[in-house]
Formats: structure tokens, sequence, C-alpha cells
């Protein structure tokens, strides 16, 4: 059945809007002893466990691609995407952000017969997980982590887009914002615990100095710092042209709202993680003014599969997917593939199938897959976030 053909089906079955995304869904499970009506085949089962970060900081972030992927699935299951009568059979569990907790339940999923695993909200939990993952051979594919080199076929792969790519969103925004902003000197704030967020830094630091910027200083923070303001009273004695967070969401929030109570005024440049209307309400009006990139957000992606998703996601939820619920849908969708190309519950056989995808069309646009990690050919959405609260599209 094709994306289109998908689509009508669900609009004729008054189901939401739907999105058919030549997508994948890893997942595990069983066949069940009724055929599928109208054919031999029987209809089956797929079990996908989804260890997800529900409750704690980061749960801004994980109840949003846990969403995601559950209305995923949905649209999997109505649109007969598997075959008629055959399922995904969705198992979320909340690890609370413990990375030992993501790894009993990876195992007691993959004990189960799981087809595949969804995984990974942040970079401590995918580097804990991912020999885990390669020694089960049992495929999974990483919602949000970015810690570099994680996709590794034919068991682990990432739909996620890395904006640190060579050449990728970090380059070509700070090759915009730059010039755009005036900007010629700057601090670099890094979260110095998340291996992710180190590695950034230093394409945020290579880019800033290609383009002639001076920076000043790299202050490192942790993830779990709640006070930021010996960092923030630094960035005013330094008084930067910007500030360049390669800071986790709930960071990055708290660091501009002790940038703006100490009176710093000037752009602050991050990642997509502030992405998030939580986040906004957690700076307390201190992202104003920040700008960032994103290869999604709802009103300015304006391809089918974006729209379509826009308008299930606030049937389904009445509220508006941010980037995180994209991260889920998507990812949800790549699993999906695997599976319809195997057409077998067998982990092993999704795994391969999932090795043989090429290509994803997706709400970002089409993404290309190269070793197990998605590409995105376009420099995204560069957005800033407003006094009110809302986001305008930058431009200089």
């Amino acid at each position: 059945m094709s994306q289109n053909a998908i689509t009508r089906t669900l609009r004729r079955r008054a189901v939401m809007a739907a999105v058919a995304v030549t997508a994948l869904v890893g997942l595990a499970g069983c066949a069940s002893d009724t055929p599928a009506p109208g054919g031999s085949a029987a209809a089956v089962t797929y079990v996908v466990g989804f260890p997800a970060i529900l409750s704690g900081p980061a749960a801004f972030a994980g109840v949003p691609i846990s969403d995601g992927a559950k209305l995923a699935v949905k649209e999997i299951n109505e649109s007969g995407y598997l075959g008629e009568g055959s399922k995904i059979d969705l198992k979320i569990d909340d690890i609370k952000g413990d990375p030992a907790q993501a790894i009993a339940l990876f195992n007691q999923y993959a004990a189960d017969g799981a087809s595949g695993i969804l995984c990974c909200g942040l970079s401590s939990e995918a580097g804990a997980l991912a020999p885990v993952i390669t020694a089960k051979s049992t495929p999974a594919v990483v919602t949000s982590a970015i810690l570099a080199g994680l996709a590794d076929p034919p068991y682990i792969y990432r739909s996620v887009i890395l904006p640190s790519q060579k050449g990728g969103m970090y380059d070509q925004f700070v090759d915009a914002v730059v010039p755009g902003e005036k900007i010629k000197t700057a601090v670099i704030v890094v979260t110095a615990d998340n291996d992710g967020m180190v590695g950034d830094s230093k394409v945020w630091q290579a880019a800033l100095e290609r383009n002639g910027v001076d920076v000043l200083k790299v202050i490192e923070t942790s993830a779990a710092d709640t006070n930021y303001t010996q960092a923030a009273t630094e960035i005013e004695s330094l008084n930067p042209d910007a500030v360049v967070g390669s800071t986790l969401g709930t960071p990055s929030a708290l660091l501009a709202k002790s940038m703006r109570e100490r009176g710093y005024d000037k752009p602050f440049l991050t990642t997509y993680g502030v992405d998030s209307e939580a986040l906004f309400t957690t700076s307390g009006g201190g992202l104003a003014g920040t700008i960032f990139m994103s290869p999604f957000h709802a009103g300015f992606n304006d391809n089918e599969t974006a729209v379509n998703f826009v308008k299930a996601y606030e049937a389904e939820y009445n509220a508006t997917p941010d980037m995180y619920g994209a991260q889920g849908y998507t990812a949800m969708w790549l699993l999906a593939q695997g599976l319809k190309g195997a057409g077998d519950p067998d982990p092993q056989k999704v795994a391969d199938a999932l090795s043989k995808v090429t290509t994803q069309d997706s709400v970002y646009g089409t993404l290309t897959y190269e070793g197990g990690q998605a590409s995105l050919d376009g420099p995204g959405e560069y957005l800033v976030w407003q006094k009110d609260g809302t986001l305008k599209q930058w431009d200089k």
C-alpha cells in the first residue's frame, strides 16, 4: 500500500488526517492463529518495546516522543500497513531517566521475543544500551539521542537528524546567523558531562571561528545543575555579542533564565532542544530572544506528511506537536518499514530489512540513510522565541 493510499484509507475511515510514510517499525511479536480475512496468510502481532522517559527532568521530551510513537502505531494498525489483520503491540515503560533501568527493560523485551525496540532519549542512555542491543541481536531505532557514532547496522538505527554533521545544520545555521546578527564575540556554555553536547560544542566552536568570531570562553556545566548564577555572572562580565548553548533542554532554559535575570539581553543561540512550550515556562520567559534551528516545527514545515501529522496529533492529543513528538513518530514509522520488509516478527529478519532501507518520507522531508544514520539535505527552520511564548521565523 502506498503512502497516498494509506492516507486515503484513513480519511475514509474518518480517522484523523494521517500520514503514510515510507517508514520503518522494527517490532517483535508472534503470529496469531487466525488467518487474515480474505487471504491465506496469518495475521501477525508484532511486539515493540519502548523504555521511555516519562518522568523526571527529561519528561518534557520523553512524553511527546512516546505520544508521537503511539500515534504512528495507531495509523499503522488502522491503515493495514503491515498486512490486513496484522498489528503492532507497543509496550511502553518509564525508565525515569535511569540507563540501568533502560538496560533491564531492553533485556526483558528481548527475552519476551520483541521484534524491535525504540530507545534512547538521552546520550547517557544510548551509550549504556548500545552494546546490549548488539549483544542481544534485537534491532533498535534511536528516537532522539545525538551521541556521535551511535548508528551501527544491522542492529542500531537512528532517524534523528544530527545537526553536527559536517556541512549540516549547525554549520549552515552559524554561517547565516553570525553575519545576520553581527556577532564578533561569543561565549560557549556546554553540558560537560554529556558526550553528545561535548561533541557538539566543538562543532559550534569550529563554525564560529570559521566565521571570524572570537570565542572568549567555554564554560562547563553539568546536566544536574539547577543554579546557573555563576555562569550567568561570568557571561555578564565578558559581555559577548552572543552566547551559544551546547546544552540539554532543561539546562538551556535555566541558563537563559539566569542570564536574563542578570541583565544579559543579547542573542542566545542553541539547539532544537529548546523547542518546547514547557521549557519556555521553565525559563520564566528567559528563552525570549533565543534563536535555534530545527528540522521540524508545526506551522513551518509544509510538506504533506508534516501537515497531516500535525492534524492527526492535534486531533489525538488536543495539543500541537513539537520536535520531540515528530521524533517519536518518525522513529516508529522507520521501524515499521523494517517490519514490513521482513514480513516476519523474527528480530534478525527485521534487522536485515532495516539495513536495506535507504530513504524515508518523513515530517522533515525525505530522509536518506547511510550506515543506519538519517540525514536531511536542507538547513531546517530558523526560529526565535518571542516574549509572549510564541515562535517566529528568524530572518535577517
